[in-house]
């Protein structure tokens, strides 16, 4: 059985993921006090932290949170209504509806990550037009695949858009057309494979931009991971890309606009450091 090449101990990961959560309760939510310090210092166990907190309505709250990449949206929503539900069971022993709303946010909106990855030939420029040329060639766009609309889940509704960046062994430049080509249909294929939504595939001489939507139940870690390993086997079982990527979160709006509307409708700030 092939030994994966890139994993979660040898690689180096950037990320900044953020989260617009939505969550339903059966009865009343206690007073915020009562719970949102011990609630907070819960979900870091679990690579969740709480940026705000907005009470919509008696039974509606609404969460930002900042997460590590080994949580998937559905871990994030087990993690915060579990720890609550502990925290207030001698006094609700039933507080959750199971109905959810999550979202991926990021401090780009989907509409400017878009135009960035469309626009990567025009951002790395070559000397030889012949290569801007194949390098146009090579890009990936599904027009039909709308990041920005929500998706439904058994009990709730989500949204989780990836930006994934991966980058060439030593930064080195390959514009080979078989190199293109071999790196572009097994992303294609890849994402095919897992269902995930391929929005647009960015490929520069010495790196790739990808957009894609994933299911709820995904990691984002793992997915960079995939992408990694299979690009590997493409290209002969060979570390074609660095042990290192970036996997960020994006949705329709970005992260500071949902930030600014929970303050300014009164919204309980937690701590603002992103993970």
């Amino acid at each position: 059985m092939l030994q994966p090449l890139y994993t979660a101990e040898n690689c180096r990961i950037a990320y900044q993921l953020h989260w617009s959560l939505t969550l339903f309760a059966a009865t009343a939510w206690p007073a915020i006090d009562s719970w949102r310090q011990s609630l907070g210092e819960a979900v870091e166990a679990d690579g969740v932290r709480i940026l705000e907190f907005k009470l919509h309505s008696q039974t509606t709250g609404q969460f930002l949170v900042s997460t590590k990449p080994e949580a998937a949206p559905a871990q994030i929503i087990r993690s915060l209504k579990g720890r609550l539900q502990y925290l207030l069971r001698g006094e609700i022993p039933q507080f959750w509806r199971r109905h959810y709303s999550i979202t991926s946010v990021g401090s780009a909106s989907n509409a400017a990550l878009q135009g960035y990855v469309g626009r990567q030939v025009e951002h790395h420029p070559m000397a030889d037009a012949r290569v801007n040329h194949r390098l146009s060639d090579a890009q990936f766009h599904d027009p039909e695949v709308d990041l920005r609309a929500p998706r439904a889940s058994a009990h709730g509704r989500f949204l989780h858009s990836l930006h994934v960046v991966l980058e060439n062994v030593d930064h080195l430049a390959d514009t080979r057309e078989e190199w293109l080509t071999t790196s572009r249909e097994m992303v294609i294929a890849v994402c095919r494979k897992k269902e995930w939504l391929l929005s647009r595939l960015g490929l520069a001489a010495n790196h790739l931009h990808l957009l894609v939507g994933c299911d709820v139940t995904d990691v984002p870690r793992a997915v960079a991971l995939s992408l990694l390993n299979n690009l590997a086997f493409a290209h002969g079982m060979k570390a074609v890309y660095e042990h290192s990527f970036y996997v960020g979160t994006f949705g329709p709006y970005d992260h500071e606009s949902i930030r600014g509307k929970l303050r300014e409708e009164g919204g309980d700030s937690g701590p603002v450091a992103g993970q």
